[in-house]
């Protein structure tokens, strides 16, 4: 059957042990419930496990401005501040939660013969699970109004303060809050600390729920986890380092418009809306097929897979993707890992699927897919990883140019890995491996990096790039969509997108235009739904508006995008990461920036014509209306049209964009090149394009480039 969601019964608690009376020797503390070490893999960072892992740590040590103490509890002080401290008492000589007590929701409801006490609160120690496992948790004091990131992409609130959620990776439809096809058991604090869990297994996280002041995490395995001090973009660094980070940004054509829906059913169809988008004059780089291609539901009635074209529908793919690649199109297929039965690709990598603990072979736990028996391969073992990269490489790369790689959440809990992980373990890791495998496919045969991928966990941002799902076509799931973004960017996502129009029903022309005006400002922007997508189908005359500022935007997306790699922070961010000494931004859902000028705040309600937008410290200029706002506080902005939203250009900066309109991503370097200068006074702007590096250097409020090429021509527009 489907599963939407993790067995949460499945981390009640049966009993606890706390993990009171610690000792501290040689690195490590010992308790009632066991042992905890702690290293220093990273200079700002403590890894805490069950066993030593390296070298052993004193009771006290500084690391950088932060001073740490180990023992009697893990507190980090910074100037003489509490940042980050250990759910404890005051000290060690009293019962570890006796002066915080409470009877601990996790608990199965205790027998009235006895004590309440035997039920306080669950903090650092061992649980006995429901279903008999020992669990580890850890416990942290929250402060007054702390928020937390993280979590991966969730479409609920950005801040997670007072919610619980358990890390496991689920295909819901219409996105739930509770819900996610990307967990990531990370989380962080403005007031300088994050967490990283060093598991794919799911992860119980209750952050303030039980208890506003409590947050708690429960692992269904030996504790493994790192804390990490610093600012939001020095933990998100430290991040990178000990999970990885992609190497180059995505190729620059996937920074242009992705046409699609679900779906194109034939060849004629795809070559007619590639041939109006031209003649209508929308710019547009990519057109995606949906499962047609493959005929799957003609086929089999299930979105299952077999890489053959369905030629029925598709009479001459080669030559179908001659005249796409002729039109200045990219090609991008669908495709999923769950393998139809019976087919020649069943065939070819039967020998490499994952294995069942009931017998025979694992079946997805998804609806259709378990029906028609699918099978998923062991992405696990090597030579069942390389399989699946070759036959991507010899049945679809010859054709597309780009996979979308869906689905990959349904790994059953009976799944039995090559590499000794149960499904459980599993459950989380797999979609990780299934981008990688594509991502990698992909660069091998083409020489560029990129997935259109949904699911994953820690680490596949390695593998640019998600996108958010199936949201629904309304207000609110445009609302969803930008939360969804963004707290997956707060998680570690360099690049991400959603389904502009909303993937499920068919959204109004406004609606359309507000999901189009807020998909140009993220990293990638693609239309994708049920029902007709094509932008001239809406508002026409915005629409083709909100494309054309896109494309005259990509110099400096494309140059941020870059600058995002070098620097190591995300290309989106929402505004907490920007500014964590701001209270103001902690709740704010809906605003953020693209790269680091450029602040976004999507129009987000049904007939407005502007909106309430915060502005941090600071001038900011109206890129639309060229009005100049104070900053550090609430402004409303309002048009006279729809087809402007508020976009502000911090002062004292550069934007570069194409001087001229262009109805696809040039080849070669950005030519010719306006460098937009908003307020600037003294200011040195790295621009990045394919193998340059400039340096756009203004003085007194005049600028100049440096390193620019002789064949890149530019001029400087001023907006003083």
């Amino acid at each position: 059957m489907v599963a939407f969601r993790f067995d949460e019964s499945k981390f009640r608690a049966l009993s606890f042990t706390p993990s009171s009376n610690r000792v501290f020797h040689d690195g490590c503390v010992y308790s009632d419930s066991g042992r905890l070490c702690f290293s220093k893999p990273l200079e700002n960072v403590i890894r805490v496990t069950e066993s030593p892992t390296g070298g052993r740590l004193p009771q006290e040590l500084s690391l950088g401005d932060y001073r740490v103490s180990l023992y009697p509890r893990v507190t980090v002080r910074k100037a003489n501040r509490v940042v980050f401290e250990e759910w404890d008492p005051s000290g060690p000589e009293t019962s570890w939660g006796a002066n915080r007590p409470f009877v601990d929701p996790l608990f199965i409801g205790p027998p009235r013969t006895e004590p309440w006490t035997n039920y306080r609160t669950i903090v650092t120690g061992k649980l006995t699970c429901s279903d008999g496992r020992l669990c580890s948790s850890f416990a942290v004091s929250l402060g007054p109004g702390e928020p937390i990131y993280g979590l991966g992409e969730h479409f609920g609130h950005v801040n997670k303060r007072g919610q619980e959620f358990i890390t496991w990776a689920a295909d819901v439809p219409s996105t739930p809050s509770y819900a996610t096809y990307v967990p990531v058991p990370f989380i962080w604090s403005p007031r300088g600390w994050g967490i990283l869990v060093n598991t794919y297994s799911p992860v119980y996280f209750d952050l303030g729920k039980a208890s506003y002041d409590r947050l708690l995490i429960v692992t269904r395995e030996p504790l493994d986890l790192y804390i990490i001090l610093g600012t939001p973009k020095e933990i998100l660094k430290a991040l990178y380092q000990l999970t990885g980070a992609p190497k180059a940004p995505p190729p620059k054509w996937s920074f242009g418009f992705w046409q699609s829906k679900c779906a194109y059913n034939t060849q004629d169809e795809v070559l007619s809306v590639a041939r109006e988008l031209r003649a209508r004059g929308y710019p547009a780089d990519v057109i995606h097929i949906d499962p047609p291609w493959e005929g799957n539901w003609r086929k089999y009635r299930c979105d299952t897979v077999d890489f053959e074209w369905d030629t029925s529908a598709f009479p001459d793919p080669k030559g179908m993707v001659e005249e796409l690649h002729r039109l200045g199109f990219r090609l991008s297929l669908w495709i999923n890992p769950y393998i139809e039965p019976g087919t020649r690709l069943w065939s070819r990598l039967e020998r490499y699927m994952v294995k069942s603990k009931l017998g025979g072979l694992a079946t997805p736990a998804a609806d259709c897919q378990r029906r028609e028996g699918a099978g998923l391969v062991d992405l696990t073992d090597p030579e069942g990883f390389n399989a699946f990269k070759q036959a991507l490489k010899d049945l679809v790369l010859p054709y597309a140019d780009v996979i979308k790689a869906d689905y990959g959440e349904a790994v059953p809990e009976e799944a039995d890995f090559r590499n000794g992980m149960s499904g459980e373990q599993a459950h989380n890791y797999y979609p990780v491996l299934y981008m990688r495998a594509v991502y990698e496919a992909t660069l091998e045969a083409k020489g560029y990096g990129i997935v259109w991928g949904r699911s994953g966990s820690t680490g596949v941002w390695q593998y640019p790039l998600n996108w958010g799902g199936d949201v629904p076509s309304s207000w609110e799931g445009l609302r969803q969509a930008i939360r969804g973004l963004l707290s997956y960017h707060a998680s570690g996502a360099f690049f991400a997108s959603f389904d502009v129009g909303g993937f499920i029903g068919r959204p109004s022309d406004e609606l359309y235009l507000r999901f189009l005006q807020a998909g140009i400002m993220v990293s990638h922007v693609r239309a994708h739904g049920v029902t007709d997508r094509e932008p001239w189908k809406y508002s026409p005359r915005e629409t083709l508006a909100a494309l054309r500022l896109r494309y005259r935007l990509l110099p400096y997306i494309y140059s941020e995008a870059w600058r995002s790699i070098e620097e190591r922070v995300p290309l989106v961010r929402p505004l907490p990461l920007e500014h964590p000494d701001d209270p103001n931004v902690y709740d704010i859902d809906d605003e953020f920036y693209l790269g680091s000028s450029l602040l976004v705040a999507p129009i987000v309600e049904e007939g407005a014509t502007g909106r309430a937008v915060y502005l941090p410290q600071g001038k900011w200029v109206d890129m639309f209306a060229g009005t100049t706002y104070e900053g550090g506080r609430w402004v409303t902005i309002t048009y006279d049209s729809l087809d402007k939203f508020p976009l502000l250009v911090r002062e004292n900066s550069v934007i570069p964009m194409l001087s001229d309109d262009v109805d696809r991503v040039p080849e070669g370097l950005f030519s010719p090149v306006e460098f937009h200068a908003f307020k600037v006074v003294d200011v040195e702007y790295p621009y990045y394009d394919d193998g340059l590096r400039a340096a756009v250097r203004c003085r007194g409020g005049r600028c100049s480039v440096d390193r620019m090429p002789a064949d890149v021509k530019y001029a400087f527009v001023y907006h003083d």
